[in-house]
């Protein structure tokens, strides 16, 4: 080797050295259900670029969908008896059949909140049954195991527990007792409901009942997961081990929802999914390039929405009545499309991104709303399920759009609902401010949160921790407190009581003894 070789390589280790000893392994579970893979693989990106070796937990069944699109992302496969989760799911909890039935979403849930449990009870067994995965991690001995604060995967947190990991969280839901966030249901709505921060005095009883209830009686954890999973290790509840976690990251803002208390170590990124838009490709390009008055685009999100053949002719019809056009992501064909172009797959967060588009028809996923937000496009909202219908309350409140029922709504009223979201200057004057206050409060999303993550990695997430996250939960929700004012309230009581009953014995003896000397 000439010493010029050898000189240029010792330079080049020197310059490397440093970026070299600071790049530290991650690894992530998202829940397993594809929406959830886009945000993951984002902010996984972000964390790639800081230079770290990030690992991205994938079920059997999502590995042909490309949902991991980066080449900088490792992938650890696991859940093969799994079979195909998502559609399970769906088929299970039937959210959307109960919908287009118009059977009651809240009695549907109640009836299959325990598949749904059992559902997602049987991935932590897959998880943890799987030595080989168990051990693989083990092996990469990564500095920060990333798990999505997903409600049905609590379980899972005995995995970092079990392998002596530092953890963090991330997540759609900011659970207040979960991560011990002093809250108020007065103004602080449970998001599963419908209701808005300005409730009416019924609905604020019915959601303190609500948030009590999952906070106090939570069916989804189970109790013997550390015992069966970790028997070396000493025994903590799945709400003990998520309180050591070192920070909370939380896909929501002060922008699109409702003003909300945290503490230093749970930060709001917004919706990691939107980013600046790529450019428009081929044929897709060309549609939306050759429209005259600008672009609709409607997508129900990454999962495959059941719609009935009805709804879908109704569908057809208002999006022919329209002097826009329209870019629908659905598997049909249509006999004149004229100025519909239809595909299974669309660069969603590129479209919203476009010039041309000038309104989002969405059923209101977290996703799909952020990058609206992100891009400054009013969104028509058609909720069919869970937090779908708090969401498209909040576009209304907001100003960003507004919703309809596709149950019930005409043809007809559904392209005047277009037509006035398109054309009404409000909405897009109203959601241009949300974007523009949502880029300078919190910039990239998933660059952001990777930044929060690097930062736990290097420094520790012990400095932001509240005494809340390390006192029992009666203690935090100051059940004791009020036992020992209700006790005392009710000493005090019995005491006037006591008193009351002396002096009148007193009384009465005195008008007895009155009475016998006349």
């Amino acid at each position: 080797m000439s010493l010029l070789s050898a000189t240029f390589i010792l330079l080049t280790m020197v310059v490397l050295a440093p970026s070299l000893a600071l790049a530290k392994t991650v690894v992530m579970f998202p829940a397993p259900l594809g929406s959830y893979f886009i945000y993951h693989s984002n902010i996984g990106q972000a964390l790639a670029d800081l230079g770290h070796d990030v690992w991205i937990c994938v079920p059997h069944y999502l590995i042909n969908k490309g949902l991991i699109k980066s080449k900088d992302l490792n992938i650890l496969i696991y859940g093969e008896k799994l079979g195909h989760f998502e559609q399970n799911f769906f088929e299970k909890i039937q959210f959307v059949d109960a919908f287009w039935e118009d059977r009651s979403i809240f009695i549907n849930v109640m009836q299959t909140f325990p598949d749904a449990i059992q559902l997602f009870k049987n991935v932590t067994e897959t998880v943890l049954s799987d030595n080989k995965f168990v051990d693989k991690i083990h092996d990469l001995n990564p500095d920060l195991f990333i798990l999505d604060g997903f409600m049905f995967l609590r379980n899972l947190l005995v995995l970092p527990y079990k392998l002596d990991l530092p953890f963090a969280m991330i997540g759609t839901l900011h659970e207040m007792v979960f991560t011990r966030v002093p809250f108020s249901p007065a103004v602080e709505p449970f998001v599963p409901t419908d209701f808005t921060n300005k409730m009416t005095f019924l609905q604020r009883v019915q959601n303190v009942f609500i948030t009590l209830g999952f906070s106090l009686f939570d069916s989804i954890v189970d109790y013997d997961v550390v015992t069966r999973f970790a028997p070396e290790k000493p025994y903590k509840s799945i709400l003990d081990i998520s309180l050591t976690a070192q920070i909370y990251i939380a896909e929501l803002d002060y922008i699109l929802d409702y003003p909300r208390p945290t503490l230093p170590n749970t930060k709001l990124i917004g919706g990691s999914s939107a980013s600046e838009a790529k450019p428009l490709l081929g044929e897709l390009n060309e549609f939306v390039e050759n429209s005259t008055r600008g672009v609709v685009v409607v997508s129900f999100g990454s999962m495959d929405v059941k719609i009935p053949d009805a709804i879908l002719l109704k569908m057809v019809q208002a999006f022919q009545l329209l002097d826009l056009s329209v870019v629908w992501k659905v598997n049909l064909n249509v006999a004149d499309p004229r100025n519909i172009k239809i595909s299974r797959w669309l660069p969603q967060n590129d479209l919203l991104g476009h010039a041309k588009t000038r309104v989002f028809v969405s059923h209101c996923g977290k996703n799909g709303q952020y990058e609206a937000l992100y891009h400054a496009v009013p969104i028509v909202c058609l909720p069919i399920f869970f937090d779908q219908h708090y969401n498209t309350n909040r576009i209304i409140i907001k100003g960003f759009g507004l919703g309809g029922d596709l149950r019930k709504i005409t043809s007809q009223e559904f392209a005047d609902l277009i037509n006035e979201v398109a054309y009404n200057p409000k909405y897009k004057t109203n959601i241009r401010k949300g974007s523009e206050l949502f880029k300078e409060l919190y910039k990239v999303p998933n660059k952001e949160a990777a930044y929060w993550f690097d930062h736990v990695i290097k420094y520790g997430g012990d400095y932001m921790r509240s005494s809340g996250q390390e006192m029992p939960l009666y203690q935090f929700l100051l059940l004791d407190v009020m036992a020992f004012l209700i006790g005392f309230l009710f000493g005090v009581f019995l005491l006037i009581c006591v008193v009351i009953k002396l002096l009148f014995k007193c009384i009465c003896k005195t008008n007895q003894t009155k009475s016998k000397g006349d």
